[in-house]
């Protein structure tokens, strides 16, 4: 029997954001005890399916408590540029019957990255959280209160209570994949006819989620009569989840796999050859039924300027990093810490950053020869990896575009330059095409200057598109919400060029 398990669908929208997902084989899977409600679903993306999920859940008696036990893991295989990625994410959680959270553990596998794991239990007015990230642990408590509900409670409530049509609800609740509270909102419309995984119709509640942390990602989720979700719909380059028994989803995948980089490459007609060294480039974009406007920001590099609710015209010029400038002192101090993922204290990253800065002091000089540094150390370029900490990719030096971005970060803020990541589009010229990307930006002469690890040019031209930035801070938003530009502008848009200097 398959629940609705918003849960389930936030990590696959997640996990896709990140350019990412996983599968596995069916033998990893043991029998479990006669007493557990299992549910499976397949996942598809783009029409074409990409894996399962599966969920089990256990009711015990502990002492005189009655406690639900809920298992739940997942797995996905894609492709990027040709490469095999898989991720496959499993969360265990322990609550009351009330849907308070007693404990909590999570594990995400992307080989050949380490994995990354977190694990919880509430002590008293507080969530005691252990993170794992590259091989580096850290502690940190949230505060906790008994309006917090476990991520598998919505199951259970909505079997005990069914919406209704026109009904709405919210509530809190705890994601492990994030280590964040975050609010999920349900809005239940009418019923209508919808299409099932095998071919068959079926008379199901539409409902519309939204959460928190995925703000710009909006969920469908189709209900029956009891409260079971039978199909779901994520505004993600067209996910389904597909609820099917067990033989169904554990099928292999057959023929070629989804390959998420290719599929989601937005083709730019006569653009001049060399545009990563040019000057300025003027584009227009339309985004059908979107205003780009909206996703579009104006910054050091870039200016928007609207033309109507569907168009825009982006302006975008080169930067280059400034030499023989002064440190900066106390500005942009959110960015100079260590981070999950920025690991600046990491003795392999500190020891990279002395090596490119080569007894520099020029702030500026610093950072383009850091950025030549990555270039150069990074032979490998590994799609098969999703996001990987500074830490580990100064072990491993290798990686796509995110772990550039990463190590370049951390070793800028060994040296005090306080450094964040953006995410955007970058045109690949022997693609004809504007593709996801990620890189670098340091706070240089008082604004931030951009810096590509993956393209090594010291600063980057008007090739590259910007849509978002993160500190990549352990308590700011979640990593995965500066995608969701991105995912908004890999889907029925269009790019032209009007000039280019």
């Amino acid at each position: 029997m398959f629940r609705l398990d918003l849960r389930h669908s936030g990590r696959a929208v997640a996990l896709a954001i990140a350019g990412l997902l996983l599968s596995s084989s069916p033998e990893a899977f043991a029998a479990d005890a006669n007493d557990s409600d299992e549910s499976w679903q397949v996942i598809h993306l783009a029409g074409k399916r990409i894996g399962y999920g599966r969920v089990v859940i256990r009711k015990v008696s502990r002492e005189r408590d009655t406690i639900f036990i809920t298992d739940a893991e997942e797995h996905v295989s894609i492709r990027r540029f040709g490469q095999q990625l898989r991720i496959q994410s499993k969360t265990h959680t322990e609550e009351t019957e009330d849907g308070q959270l007693l404990s909590f553990s999570f594990e995400m596998k992307n080989p050949p990255a380490q994995s990354t794991s977190s694990s919880g239990r509430v002590e008293g007015r507080n969530l005691v959280i252990e993170t794992t990230v590259g091989g580096q642990v850290q502690t940190k408590k949230l505060e906790w209160d008994s309006t917090i509900k476990s991520p598998a409670w919505q199951e259970r409530s909505l079997s005990d209570s069914p919406l209704k049509p026109g009904e709405s609800r919210s509530f809190k609740t705890f994601m492990p994949e994030f280590t964040k509270v975050v609010t999920v909102k349900m809005s239940a419309q009418d019923y209508r006819v919808v299409k099932l995984h095998d071919g068959t119709e079926k008379s199901l509640l539409k409902v519309n989620v939204t959460q928190s942390i995925l703000p710009g990602i909006g969920m469908r989720v189709y209900l029956d009569s009891n409260g079971e979700a039978l199909r779901t719909e994520a505004d993600l380059l067209g996910m389904v989840t597909y609820s099917v028994p067990r033989e169904v989803a554990l099928q292999q995948i057959a023929g070629a796999e989804l390959d998420v980089a290719t599929n989601t490459l937005i083709r730019v007609a006569s653009l001049p050859v060399g545009l990563h060294d040019r000057t300025k480039a003027v584009y227009r974009i339309q985004t059908k039924g979107r205003n780009p406007s909206e996703f579009l920001p104006t910054g050091e590099t870039q200016t928007v300027a609207a033309i109507d609710d569907e168009t825009a015209t982006l302006t975008v010029s080169a930067i280059r990093p400034p030499q023989n400038i002064r440190p900066s002192r106390n500005e942009q101090l959110d960015y100079l810490g260590e981070t999950q993922f920025l690991q600046a204290k990491d003795a392999r990253v500190q020891e990279h950053a002395r090596r490119a800065a080569a007894g520099s002091t020029d702030p500026g000089t610093i950072a383009v020869r850091m950025e030549q540094y990555v270039y150069k150390e990074l032979k490998k370029k590994n799609f098969s990896t999703a996001l990987a900490s500074a830490a580990e990719v100064a072990r491993s030096l290798e990686g796509d575009c995110t772990e550039h971005a990463c190590l370049l970060a951390a070793m800028l803020r060994v040296e005090n330059i306080p450094s964040r990541v953006a995410v955007g589009l970058v045109y690949a010229e022997s693609l004809g095409a504007f593709g996801g990307h990620m890189w670098t930006e340091a706070w240089l002469d008082g604004k931030w200057v951009p810096l590509d690890a993956t393209l090594g040019k010291g600063g980057i031209g008007p090739g590259h598109i910007k849509l978002a930035d993160s500190s990549l801070s352990d308590d700011g938003p979640a990593p995965v919400t500066s995608f969701i530009p991105l995912m908004n502008m890999l889907s029925g848009v269009t790019i032209d060029v009007v000039s280019t200097e």
